[in-house]
């Protein structure tokens, strides 16, 4: 009965060419885009910076500040009337203050504050060479003048500073695992969205059993009714292995635009390959388990199909937005509560793995497949077809 069930929805899947079309080419194409988009927002815009100089003795500093941005990235205009994301003014007491051992030279930066971070990191970096060396050349006079020998290097610069990267478990890691850290904080945000199809394909083939006037015949039939609802599931899970096969496509391209976004590549392991293939049908199989006991509980109406894709996207929204402002490798309560969100333990589980937190990984997972079973046999449980088909 089962079989036949599953026969009987995977042929109005393959009538419905739109939803297998979306399950396929949705997941291809977000992750290649938005590696796209961001390779184009670095590429093609780059941080504008207008340098207004006031006297033509700071010529010398404005042209090595100028220098700076341009090897950074960045498009300097001098004196000019062209919009720039940040204007830098050198005063004309600037020289006069910068070559005195007893005056602080002082310069104007008017920042437009819905203009990129990156330009205003680029003009202060590059005034902090300008002040470097201006504090070395200083030293250098005040060694000269007292006839002394200093190195000003080591009185410029008394403490050296080593940035060293860890994963939360203590392990010494490099700057790429950091930066593969950033990057599975994007792929978890689009890990979801690719997996929509499932709610619409849920609550649109139950819509259409009553459209058709065939969901009262089936429910009237001798099937069960875990039979029905593991028939829907089941083709939701075939839909996420189909979806999944794009999503690994997209995965691949996207991390080929990783060394042009972030300066370095990652390598993609085929451990984290299998997980991301893992958490997505474990994403498909929890969506599905949600949406079809919100519809069990609700019905099957219009109104409330709407009402269970809100729902649904909701959760899944949170989830994906945790991933760039939660450090999932420091989670204390009552903080930790928000793993009891559906869909952020998936999130997590990805993150945990980064972080070197394997066994935290496969908790996560585990937990997420047993609530997800839990919550079919529950709809099995108190499926009501009255419910169902007038509601």
């Amino acid at each position: 009965m089962i079989k036949n069930l599953i026969k009987k929805e995977w042929l109005d899947i393959k009538r419905d060419r739109k939803l297998l079309l979306g399950s396929i080419i949705l997941p291809l194409i977000l992750l290649p885009l938005v590696g796209i988009i961001l390779f184009a927002a670095t590429v093609y815009q780059p941080p504008t910076v207008d340098i207004v100089n006031q006297n033509v003795n700071n010529t010398k500093y404005v042209t090595e500040l100028s220098n700076y941005i341009k090897n950074n990235g960045g498009i300097t205009y001098i004196n000019s009337s062209k919009p720039a994301d940040i204007q830098i003014i050198f005063p004309p007491q600037f020289y006069e203050n910068i070559t005195s051992l007893n005056r602080t030279a002082i310069v104007y930066i008017s920042y437009i504050i819905s203009s990129r971070s990156e330009a205003l990191s680029l003009v202060e970096n590059g005034l902090y060479q300008i002040l470097y060396n201006t504090s070395l050349n200083r030293i250098h006079k005040i060694e000269t003048t007292a006839n002394i020998n200093i190195s000003p290097v080591a009185i410029r610069e008394p403490l050296e500073v080593e940035l060293l990267y860890k994963l939360p478990s203590g392990k010494a890691v490099s700057q790429s695992q950091d930066e593969f850290s950033q990057l599975a904080r994007i792929i978890a945000i689009l890990i979801f969205p690719a997996a929509t199809p499932v709610i619409y394909f849920v609550t649109d083939s139950i819509m259409g059993e009553k459209e058709r006037k065939t969901l009262e015949s089936l429910l009237a039939s001798p099937i069960s009714s875990s039979s029905f609802i593991f028939s829907k599931l089941t083709i939701s899970l075939i839909l996420g292995l189909i979806s999944s096969i794009g999503d690994l496509i997209g995965l691949v391209v996207f991390s080929l635009f990783a060394p042009l976004i972030v300066g370095q590549g990652f390598q993609l392991s085929f451990a984290f390959t299998g997980l991301v293939v893992l958490v997505y049908l474990i994403m498909i199989l929890l969506t599905a388990s949600l949406t079809i006991l919100v519809l069990v509980f609700l019905g099957g109406s219009s109104r409330n199909v709407q009402i269970i894709n809100f729902i649904i996207t909701s959760f899944g929204m949170i989830a994906s937005f945790s991933s760039l402002f939660i450090n999932f490798g420091d989670l204390t309560f009552p903080f930790s509560l928000i793993l009891g969100i559906p869909f952020v333990q998936l999130v997590a589980s990805l993150l945990f793995y980064v972080f070197g937190l394997i066994q935290e990984s496969i908790f996560s997972i585990l937990v997420t497949f047993v609530v997800s079973i839990l919550l079919l046999l529950i709809a099995s449980r108190f499926l009501d077809s009255e419910r169902l088909l007038l509601k």
